[in-house]
C-alpha cells in the first residue's frame, strides 16, 4: 500500500528540521567520474522537474576545464533539439528549468549564469528580495550582470567572495549574508571538480550514486542517478564531489553527519504510462488515490490529527487555488457531519481577516499540494510568531516545508503530480475532510458511531468504484461536449450547497488549461448581477446532487427563459433533463450518497476542461504562465 511508502519515508526524515519557505524552479546539478555525457543525464533528469518551471531552460557542462553554456526560451525538450543540450560533453555540471518572477522569460535571463568571467557559473530556484539594491551595488562595484534574472546575483554574490578569500567553500558560505529571500542554489568553478550547493529557504535533496553525486530541487530528479539521498535542512550548504556529499552548516561552516537513506519512491511514478498527458493519466489514479488515502487515515496517527480538532476552540482552513476549492467543500462537510465551523480563507488573505483573533486553542489546517506554497507557509509562520494556535498540515509532497514544521500532518498519499492542473491532489483532499467532519462528528456526538461507520465505509469501499464508473461513464460524452465548446471564449460555472466548491473547481480547470474565462461562483448569486451577460446559446455549467436540484432547477430558468445554453453536471434525474437541449449538455454520474456526489461532479468537469485544451492545441499539463510549486507572495 502507498500509505506504507509514507510512513516509511517520513521517520526516516530527521524530526528537528526547520524550514522557512521555497520557490519555484529547478535546478539540477551533477558532479561525476568517467563521465563525458553530462548533458544527456542532466536533460533526463530534468524532465523530472518540468512541472517546476517551462519558460526557458538551460545547461552549464564542465569539459576539460572549460565551461559551455547553452540555454533559451521553452521547455526542455524544445531547448535540446534546438540547441542539443543533451548532446554536451563534460564530467560536472547545472541544469536549470525556469518559471519567470524577475525578468521576462528571455534567453538572456535564462539560467545557469556566468559570474564577471567564464570561471564561475551557477542558477538558483527561489526569489532575491532585495534584488534591486543588491544589483546596484555589485555593479557600482564592477561586476558585469548581464540579465535582469535574480538568480545571476547568487553567481556574482559567490564571485565576489571568492575573489575577496580565493576560497570557493568559504566564498559560497558567505555569499548568503548578501542574498534576502527564499532561495537554493548551485554553484561551481571551471577548474573544481566539484559543486557546491546552498540550502536557505527553499527546495534541495541530494543523492550519492556510483562515481556520482546530484543535487537537485525535488526528488524526481535525483531518481534517475540514485535511490541514496540527503534531504537536506534549511541553512544547509553541499559540497559534491564523484563520491561524496559532504553537508555543512551555513552560519558557521561545521559539517554535519548527514548520512544518505535509500528511498522506496518509485521512478516512474513520474511517468505518463501510456497516457497522452499526465492530466489524464492522474485523473485516471483518482479511484486508486481513494484507497491509498484512506488506508493512510484509518492508520494509527490519525488519533492525533483528530485529538488536535476535537481540541480547538475555532478551526481555521488556509488554502489556495484547486486546494481552496476543495476547502470550500470541506466547510460543509464540517457543518453537516460535525456541526462544527470551519471557517476558510485563502492563503493570502488570512492574516488581513483573522491574523489578530487568533487564539491560543484555535487550529489552523493549512492545504498546499507541494507544502511550499508561499501563502500558505506565511500563516504557518505567523501563527508560530504569533504562538496562537496549533497547525495541522494537508501535504502531499514529501520532505516538504510545511510537512516538516506543521505541528502535525496528513499525507494526501497521491504520489507524485506532475500536470500542473490539481487533479488527484484535490480529490485526496475532499476525501480527507470527509474523513475529519465525519470523525470529529462521532467524537462530539453529531453523529452515532453507526451513522460515522457507514460514512467511513461508503468513503473506502464505494466511492473508489463509483469513481472509476463515472470516468468510464462520462469521458466520452465530456469530449463530445468539449467539441462544442471550441468558439466559447466566456461561460459561467455554478454550484449550490455542496457543489459549491466543485463548480470553483470546474470554472479553474478551464481557465487554467483552456485560457477561456469561466467564472465559478454560488447558483444563487448569479442573478445579483452576472445574469446580465446571458444572450442567446450563452453556455452556462450548472452543478449539482439530488437534494438541491429543487432549488437548482429555479436557478437554471433564470438563464433558459433568456436563451442561454444550459448544461447540467449531475445525477440523471427526470425533474432535470428538459433543461438541456442534447444529450452532450447533461453530464450524468453514478446515483451514490449526498455526500459523495460532489467528489463525483468535479470528474466530468476535469475531463471537459482536458478535452477542451487538447482540442484547442494546448498542453493541459504545462499550461502558459503557471508552474506547479507557486511559493512567492
Amino acid at each position: 500500500m502507498l500509505h506504507n511508502l509514507f510512513w516509511s519515508v517520513f521517520t526516516a526524515l530527521p524530526s528537528e528540521f526547520d524550514f522557512e519557505g521555497i520557490d519555484l524552479c529547478g535546478i539540477t546539478g551533477i558532479v561525476s567520474l568517467g563521465r563525458n555525457n553530462i548533458g544527456e543525464i542532466l536533460v533526463k533528469c530534468s524532465r523530472k522537474l518540468t512541472y517546476r518551471g517551462y519558460d526557458s531552460v538551460g545547461v552549464a557542462a564542465v569539459f576539460e576545464g572549460k565551461v559551455e553554456l547553452r540555454k533559451d526560451v521553452g521547455t526542455v525538450d524544445a531547448v535540446d533539439r534546438l540547441l542539443g543540450l543533451s548532446m554536451m560533453k563534460g564530467d560536472r555540471g547545472i541544469a536549470q528549468l525556469r518559471w519567470a518572477t524577475y525578468g521576462p522569460p528571455t534567453k538572456v535571463n535564462a539560467q545557469p549564469h556566468f559570474g564577471c568571467d567564464e570561471a564561475i557559473y551557477g542558477a538558483h530556484n527561489g526569489n532575491i528580495h532585495n534584488y534591486v539594491e543588491y544589483r546596484r551595488e555589485l555593479v557600482e562595484t564592477g561586476h558585469k550582470v548581464r540579465s535582469e534574472n535574480d538568480g545571476e546575483l547568487c553567481v556574482h554574490a559567490v564571485d565576489k567572495y571568492y575573489e575577496q578569500t580565493g576560497d570557493m567553500f568559504e566564498a559560497v558560505r558567505l555569499s548568503t549574508r548578501d542574498l534576502k529571500g527564499a532561495f537554493s542554489f548551485a554553484v561551481g568553478r571551471a577548474d573544481a571538480k566539484e559543486i557546491y550547493a546552498v540550502k536557505m529557504g527553499s527546495s534541495l535533496v541530494a543523492g550519492v550514486g556510483n562515481n556520482e553525486t546530484i543535487a537537485s530541487s525535488d526528488l524526481p530528479s535525483v531518481l534517475p542517478v540514485t535511490s541514496n539521498v540527503i534531504y537536506l535542512a534549511d541553512g544547509e550548504m553541499l559540497r559534491l564531489t564523484p563520491d561524496t556529499v559532504k553537508v555543512y552548516r551555513v552560519s558557521d561552516g561545521r559539517e554535519l553527519d548527514r548520512r544518505p537513506e535509500i528511498t522506496t519512491v518509485d521512478i516512474h511514478t513520474a511517468e505518463k504510462g501510456g497516457y497522452p498527458h499526465f492530466m489524464l493519466k492522474e485523473i485516471n489514479e483518482q479511484p486508486k488515490v481513494v484507497q491509498d488515502v484512506m488506508g493512510v487515515l484509518q492508520g494509527s496517527k490519525s488519533d492525533r490529527w483528530l485529538k488536535l480538532l476535537e481540541d480547538a476552540s475555532k478551526l481555521y482552513l488556509a488554502a489556495c487555488g484547486s486546494s481552496y476549492n476543495a476547502g470550500v467543500l470541506g466547510a460543509y462537510y464540517f457543518n453537516r457531519l460535525a456541526g462544527v465551523p470551519l471557517v476558510t480563507a485563502i492563503g493570502g488573505q488570512f492574516e488581513q481577516m483573522y491574523g489578530h483573533t487568533l487564539r491560543e486553542d484555535d487550529l489552523c489546517l493549512l492545504v498546499s499540494q507541494s507544502g511550499e506554497t508561499k501563502d500558505i507557509l506565511n500563516v504557518l509562520n505567523l501563527v508560530k510568531q504569533q504562538q496562537t494556535g496549533r497547525t495541522l498540515g494537508i501535504v502531499n509532497v514529501i520532505g516538504s516545508t510545511l510537512m516538516f514544521n506543521a505541528d502535525s500532518y496528513i499525507p494526501m498519499a497521491c504520489g507524485y503530480e506532475v500536470s500542473v492542473p490539481a487533479t488527484k491532489t484535490y480529490f485526496s483532499q475532499t476525501v480527507i475532510l470527509a474523513y475529519l467532519a465525519t470523525m470529529l462528528g462521532e467524537r462530539n456526538g453529531r453523529l452515532d458511531r453507526q451513522e460515522a461507520r457507514r460514512v467511513i465505509g461508503m468513503l473506502s469501499e464505494q466511492l473508489p468504484a463509483l469513481a472509476q464508473e463515472t470516468i468510464d461513464r462520462t469521458a466520452i460524452i465530456a469530449k463530445n461536449l468539449a467539441s462544442t465548446l471550441l468558439g466559447v471564449k466566456d461561460l459561467y460555472c455554478l454550484g449550490y450547497g455542496l457543489t459549491d466548491g466543485v463548480a470553483r473547481e470546474g470554472a479553474l480547470k478551464i481557465k487554467e488549461i483552456c485560457y477561456n474565462h469561466c467564472e465559478g461562483m454560488y447558483s444563487s448569486e448569479f442573478k445579483h448581477g452576472p445574469l446580465s451577460i446571458v444572450t442567446k446559446n450563452y453556455p452556462v455549467i450548472f452543478v449539482t446532487t439530488a437534494e438541491d436540484s429543487w432549488m437548482v432547477i429555479n436557478h437554471i430558468n433564470e438563464v433558459k427563459c433568456r436563451f442561454g445554453r444550459t448544461i447540467i453536471v449531475g445525477e440523471k434525474e427526470n425533474t432535470l433533463e428538459p433543461y438541456v437541449d442534447n444529450a452532450t449538455d447533461y453530464l450524468v454520474v453514478p446515483k451514490a450518497d449526498i455526500l459523495l456526489n460532489p467528489m463525483l461532479d468535479v470528474i466530468p468537469l476535469q475531463l471537459l476542461s482536458y478535452f477542451l485544451s487538447v482540442n484547442l492545441g494546448i498542453d493541459p499539463d504545462l499550461p502558459r504562465n503557471l508552474s506547479k510549486t507557486l511559493t512567492v507572495d
